[in-house]
């Protein structure tokens, strides 16, 4: 299996782990007649899991900017974890799901989609990595 493969289908499914565990599956607070925090933090994460399954995406289809896309992976799952701890937050009081399960499993899921991505980046510079072309078609180099 290629390099591109393998880190643009782990990416997609980052991505989709994300969103799924932010909109779907963790416990965040239901935004009845208040809203709180924990809510606008579910919406977000669950958009920067979006933006790392569209980033994964990206990185299966333009081969020439693999390090790049890499980069910007790091990022979105340092972002992942910075949202409910700075960024946006969770609800103030530690009895709450918000929390006690849903800001820690964000925190540690963001947590590795950034070293996944670090390693992306040490395996890419070990090799002196030469993008894969995919689509074939002749580029002018």
């Amino acid at each position: 299996m290629t390099n591109g493969l393998f880190f643009g289908s782990i990416t997609v499914a980052f991505g989709t782990i994300v969103s799924l565990l932010s909109f779907v599956l963790l416990p965040f607070c239901n935004p009845g007649h208040m809203v709180m925090r924990c809510h606008y933090t579910s919406v977000v994460d669950g958009f920067v899991g979006i933006a790392i399954a569209l980033i994964g995406i990206a990185y299966l289809l333009l081969p020439r900017i693999h390090k790049a896309l890499t980069y910007v992976v790091i990022v979105a799952g340092v972002l992942t974890s910075l949202v409910p701890t700075v960024i946006v937050g969770v609800c103030k009081h530690p009895f709450m799901h918000c929390h006690s399960i849903s800001s820690p499993v964000l925190q540690l899921v963001g947590i590795i989609i950034a070293l996944f991505g670090v390693a992306n980046i040490a395996f890419l510079e070990s090799r002196n990595f030469e993008p894969e072309d995919f689509t074939n078609e002749k580029h002018n180099v």
